[in-house]
């Protein structure tokens, strides 16, 4: 390796450690303000702002002699579950500690295990417990800490005061019960939830049996509507082409046809002629018709009750008006019977 890519290597190796021992200061610096500054709110009886700077200093810089403040403080505010376990802890940390160390300690030492014994007995227990039918995927709570279900049917330690515990059951509601117990209590609660709601029929579009689904008469008759003014739009479209063809082949007989007296093409126009003007009349009139039918449906269509669909070239518009649609080659007609 040349000189060049050592002081490189070094360089970075050089620059990590001070990062790294920067982050680490930064922390101890802070850990020692938030201690103080609990210390301090301790000793003015403020537990409840106090405690959660020391847990917090303990947390960026872990510290034995932290850990027993904390403890200490947590069994002030009465928080003797919490502060029995930070005791615990605090033993543990002070007997795995260099003999020099945990001389120092000595005094502490005493003081955990005398409060040991005198918290254990005070400490209450909650057990939970889930009745028969209760979900498998209920999802349980403790004061905002989920709870599996290893943990019901067990008597836990808890502080004494009050305790939220949340519900969950999947689809339903979340359902709170507040419990409060006192030192020394043994308190079993059986756990609650909100049931799921039945299913809406509106949200699924699905009705119950004694509910026709809503529309569904309308729905029917909006086809036919939709139907028979297709067929009036096809109508008028076709008697306007053969109507047009009916006029050129009028122009082609007045042509060959002088005086009444056609040629072969005057007479295979007027031929042609006739045929397309009845199509083009029946068509018309179909149209005309259909359309017609088709509006009178619409306006006439009920709200509460579904209407008969058209039959026969005879359509129902609502119960007691009905509409007759009549084509011969002559022409059509539409008639309207009925009461409105």
């Amino acid at each position: 390796m040349d000189s060049k890519k050592r002081f490189l290597l070094s360089t970075s190796l050089l620059t990590a450690c001070l990062l790294s021992r920067g982050a680490s200061a930064q922390d101890e610096a802070a850990a020692e303000a938030l201690f103080n500054k609990g210390v301090a709110e301790m000793q003015a009886g403020k537990y409840d702002t106090a405690c959660p700077k020391i847990a917090e200093s303990q947390r960026l810089d872990p510290r034995t002699g932290t850990l027993f403040t904390l403890a200490e403080c947590e069994a002030k505010a009465g928080l003797i579950a919490t502060a029995l376990v930070h005791y615990e802890d605090y033993l543990r940390a002070a007997d795995a500690l260099p003999a020099a160390q945990k001389q120092r300690h000595g005094q502490r030492i005493d003081i955990a295990r005398a409060q040991k014994a005198a918290l254990a007995p005070e400490v209450p227990t909650l057990k939970l417990v889930l009745p028969a039918g209760a979900p498998a995927d209920l999802v349980i709570s403790r004061d905002g800490t989920d709870l599996s279900a290893a943990s019901m049917g067990v008597a836990l330690p808890v502080d004494p005061g009050e305790h939220l515990i949340v519900t969950t059951a999947p689809g339903g509601q979340p359902f709170e019960q507040e419990i409060s117990i006192a030192k020394r209590e043994r308190k079993t609660v059986e756990i609650e939830w909100n049931k799921a709601p039945p299913p809406d029929p509106s949200a699924t579009g699905t009705a119950g049996p004694d509910k026709p689904p809503p529309g569904a008469g309308v729905s029917g008759r909006r086809i036919g509507t939709y139907v028979v003014g297709g067929v009036g739009l096809a109508g008028l479209v076709v008697g306007g082409v053969m109507g047009g063809l009916a006029l050129s082949a009028k122009s082609d007989v007045d042509a060959h046809c002088p005086d009444l007296k056609c040629d072969a093409t005057g007479s295979s126009a007027l031929s042609q002629g006739r045929t397309t003007g009845l199509v083009s009349t029946i068509g018309l009139g179909v149209g005309v018709a259909g359309v017609a039918t088709a509006v009178i449906l619409f306006l006439t269509e009920p709200k509460a009750r579904p209407a008969t669909g058209a039959a026969g070239g005879k359509v129902s518009a609502r119960p007691g008006v009905s509409v007759d649609v009549d084509v011969d080659p002559s022409g059509a007609a539409l008639r309207l019977k009925g009461a409105f």
